[in-house]
């Protein structure tokens, strides 16, 4: 079976000029491009490849994102080991993101937090690493 690698993430955002510089500075994403027609949109990407395209539709412009919709519940992001984990405890602490601290579950460790739209975010650290 040949192997699927997630490339790239598109959220709807309700405000990209708030959201795009709060991704950029906690992933040190970089903007690629930048488009205004049919909808404000922007591509950041990693030096990896890895890209996240914010698109500020407007009929979403005044929704509140909620899991309890079909669609995305949560993103998440795998941690290699626990010192990335700490490394990413710790930055989402230096800008001041609430989040809920490590947390342990059967599965491995999750440190959740949102968005400025209130899309969930974790990082995950697996059990087994």
């Amino acid at each position: 079976m040949p192997q699927m690698k997630i490339q790239h993430v598109a959220l709807s955002v309700t405000d990209i000029t708030k959201s795009g510089p709060w991704y950029e500075e906690l992933f040190g994403f970089a903007k690629v491009a930048e488009f205004a027609e049919p909808a404000p949109m922007a591509i950041y990407m990693t030096p990896e490849g890895q890209a996240l395209d914010l698109r500020q539709d407007p009929d979403v412009a005044h929704e509140r994102f909620t899991e309890k919709r079909v669609g995305l519940d949560h993103l998440a992001f795998v941690c290699a080991d626990k010192a990335e984990l700490d490394e990413w405890t710790a930055r989402i602490a230096e800008l001041g993101i609430e989040n809920t601290g490590p947390e342990v579950s059967p599965f491995g460790t999750h440190l959740n937090f949102r968005d400025p739209d209130g899309i969930p975010l974790e990082f995950f650290l697996p059990a087994s690493a």
